[in-house]
């Protein structure tokens, strides 16, 4: 197949991509900066004539990208919880343009939510979980986003609809937050609370997987769960670096960090804590991973090694110095 894969540059689209070009499948992708289109996809192959630059949101960009492409990807999405950014709203205007086009074209879909999109604090979240409107400015906007993709799909559309947590691994065209999030565990993490978050390179090859079974539905990737005081333990293993831990309860986390928010916007100063980053941190629940998972044969690979691996790429990359984690070979 031709495949259509917008975000191809960020994170989890890029192992997408990966994952289709080791299934022997033609990339088409969908660039907002031609320069780092290049960079990034031309070992992948995505020669110039298959690189379309344009936005997501821009209707005729997106249907010269999807000229002669059999199925789509979309992961291009604005992504946040960490500066404080409040404006989404091209995540659900991107959707509808990308995803619409998509469909009035009849090709398969994976579109790529979020579990804070269906993820409500006391209830268990499952296939059947509405999209929630909750605490946080991208989750609201990938709500928005998922309740829009719904209506489509129950309208016939044929759409995959993949929920993953936190996606974290080496190989990361543009540092997204997730990936950076994990390299400042190592000045502090939390004592409350849990987190949970799958390799890049296997949600890559569970898309292509859905893809290629042309599944229609909802997916949660749940991937590998932790409380914080056990991620922190496997960090501190893997890394060999001392990582002090707040012991604060959630309630005085969040209080304080959404005082930082207001500090943060009055000041323009960073601050080490936002409370979109600490709502999600302390309130996360255990998500299962659909069944569809194991049935497509999709294993969750040891996180020791995914966070050996990061750390690892960390320091070759020169995002961190080689002595921050003195068992993968600093001193």
């Amino acid at each position: 197949m031709k495949i259509l894969v917008t975000g191809a540059t960020g994170f989890i689209g890029y192992h997408a991509a990966r994952a289709l070009q080791d299934g022997e499948h033609t990339l088409r992708a969908l660039v907002r900066d031609e320069g780092k289109g290049a960079r990034v996809l031309e070992p992948l192959g995505v020669a110039a004539t298959d690189r379309v630059a344009g936005d997501m949101t821009d209707a005729a960009s997106v249907e010269k990208a999807l000229d002669g492409c059999d199925a789509l990807v979309h992961a291009a999405a604005g992504v946040s919880v960490t500066t404080g950014a409040q404006d989404f709203a091209a995540n659900v205007t991107g959707t509808e343009v990308v995803l619409g086009a998509a469909f009035a074209r009849e090709l398969p879909c994976v579109y790529l939510s979020s579990l804070e999109a269906i993820m409500q604090p006391g209830r268990p979240t499952t296939e059947a979980s509405e999209p929630v409107m909750g605490a946080t400015h991208y989750g609201r906007s990938k709500a928005r986003a998922d309740r829009w993709v719904r209506e489509q799909a129950q309208a016939g559309a044929g759409v995959t609809i993949l929920y993953p947590p936190g996606v974290v691994g080496p190989d990361d065209p543009g540092f997204s937050e997730s990936v950076k999030a994990y390299r400042s565990f190592l000045r502090g993490t939390l004592r409350v609370g849990a987190t949970q978050f799958v390799d890049g390179r296997d949600l890559g090859i569970l898309i292509r997987r859905l893809l290629e079974t042309r599944h229609a539905g909802r997916v949660l990737a749940g991937g590998h769960f932790f409380t914080w005081d056990a991620l922190t333990d496997l960090l501190v293993e893997v890394t060999g670096a001392r990582i002090p831990r707040i012991s604060a309860p959630g309630w005085l986390l969040r209080g304080a960090a959404r005082t930082m928010d207001v500090i943060g916007r009055v000041t323009g100063r960073k601050m080490p804590m936002t409370g979109e980053g600490i709502e999600i941190a302390t309130r996360w629940q255990r998500v299962a991973d659909s069944p569809v998972v194991a049935e497509l044969g999709v294993g969750w690979r040891d996180p020791e090694e995914t966070l050996r691996d990061l750390f690892r790429w960390y320091v070759e990359a020169g995002r961190l110095p080689a002595k921050a984690v003195p068992k993968l070979g600093g001193s």
